[in-house]
């Protein structure tokens, strides 16, 4: 009995203990959903700091009740160190802010220039904020002004962002997103460089900021632009187009793109790729690094403007090889590309230091000088399947006019 009487009463203390004792309704705090993080000129105060802070007035304009404002404020300040910057930025936002909900960081180029290595340390060491959050460089212009950019498609300028690189590495693959925990990963590294997805904006205009550039049929708008090759924590230089994707796609990161290639004056040929597979692979020959990529791609012909008989298998393989030449040229450009700036952002120093530990033990510290000497061979396999054509290309249109 006493121990049925003893259950009831930790029962009771339980009802009158448990509950949201710490809920606080939206209107009650600062939902940080964006970060951007630029360079100040003031070198007392190095950094500029600009927050996105969700606005639950704006977000209600569907309801019934009605709503007022912009979806998300945008406040700015300046600071000596990031955490400083947090905790200063209740001068300017008028609830208790929380980070929590970061879903994105941005750094302006001339930031990223000097030096990234000690922008992730508070984070790293950060209570409140995930890791798990993507992060981007503003190119040729800060994160100030791209976290500004008011939408048509999106509620907030941070959502434009996610979708639009989500979708280009979904149906192009230039970029893929870089989660903050694989950027400290990347920074510490000794045997990889760091590569971070570019953007900026796409036809910017005075009302790019504004309400009214809702209003406008062709209206300024997040783009992907390239991708930014780091050496020890500083940016070094873009990579545009094909350079971008071949790094994509040594990387396998790549999910789904079309492969243009000449096949004849003034005609192309368009593969849309279904499946691809890479593989790295380094050894040391003669006490120098050798490394080897293995690229294994399917796909299958969506677009055609050459004079040639697709439906013939020995035609098919001829088109294969010639795919297969020009994956390698443009793979092999963008290498050598990295061994120029000695930036290792394909991760073969990794590579070796997994296959041969005692030799990368003895020769990390000089792995920028010899990755950019290093041997480098290749394999592209390509396997054009599903031909789907209802006539040979070499056949000619009806003459409609009458």
């Amino acid at each position: 009995m006493k121990t049925y009487l003893s259950l009831l009463w930790i029962a009771a203390i339980c009802l009158c203990v448990s509950g949201c004792s710490n809920y606080r309704e939206l209107n009650q705090i600062g939902v940080i959903i964006g970060l951007g993080i630029d360079k100040n000129e003031n070198l007392e105060q190095p950094y500029k700091v600009t927050y996105q802070v969700i606005n639950p007035s704006g977000l209600s304009q569907g309801s019934s009740s009605g709503g007022q404002g912009l979806p998300v404020i945008n406040y700015t300040v300046t600071a000596k160190t990031l955490v400083e910057a947090l905790k200063k930025a209740s001068v300017v936002i008028p609830r208790e802010h929380i980070t929590s909900h970061l879903s994105l960081i941005v750094v302006g180029e001339k930031l990223a220039r000097n030096d990234l290595s000690l922008l992730f340390d508070a984070l790293d060491r950060g209570k409140q904020a995930r890791t798990s959050i993507p992060v981007f460089i503003a190119r040729d212009g800060n994160a100030e002004k791209l976290l500004g950019v008011i939408e048509p498609f999106e509620v907030t300028p941070v959502k434009s962002i996610l979708s639009t690189t989500q979708n280009n590495q979904k149906m192009y693959g230039i970029v893929s997103n870089v989660q903050a925990y694989e950027v400290i990963s990347m920074l510490l590294s000794e045997g990889k460089d760091l590569s971070l997805p570019g953007i900026d904006i796409n036809k910017p205009s005075q009302k790019s900021e504004e309400a009214g550039n809702l209003e406008n049929t062709s209206p300024s708008a997040m783009q992907v632009k390239g991708l930014a090759m780091f050496r020890k924590g500083k940016l070094v230089r873009w990579l545009d187009g094909d350079e971008a994707r071949s790094v994509q796609l040594v990387m396998s990161k790549v999910k789904s793109t079309a492969l243009v290639f000449p096949c004849n004056i003034n005609a192309n040929i368009t593969v849309t790729t279904t499946g691809i597979k890479s593989q790295i692979k380094t050894k040391i020959r003669r006490g120098q690094p050798f490394i080897h990529t293995d690229l294994n791609v399917m796909g299958e012909i969506t677009e055609t403007s050459c004079q040639k008989d697709l439906g013939n298998p020995k035609v098919l393989k001829e088109l294969e090889k010639e795919v297969q030449n020009e994956l390698q040229k443009e793979i092999t450009k963008t290498i050598t590309i990295a061994q120029k700036e000695k930036a290792d952002i394909f991760g073969f120093g990794d590579s070796l230091s997994r296959t041969n530990p005692s030799y990368w033990r003895q020769h990390k510290q000089n792995w920028e000088n010899l990755f950019s000497s290093a041997k480098v061979s290749m394999n592209v396999n390509v396997v054009i399947s599903d031909c789907k054509i209802l006539n040979n290309s070499d056949s000619k249109f009806p003459n409609n006019n009458r």
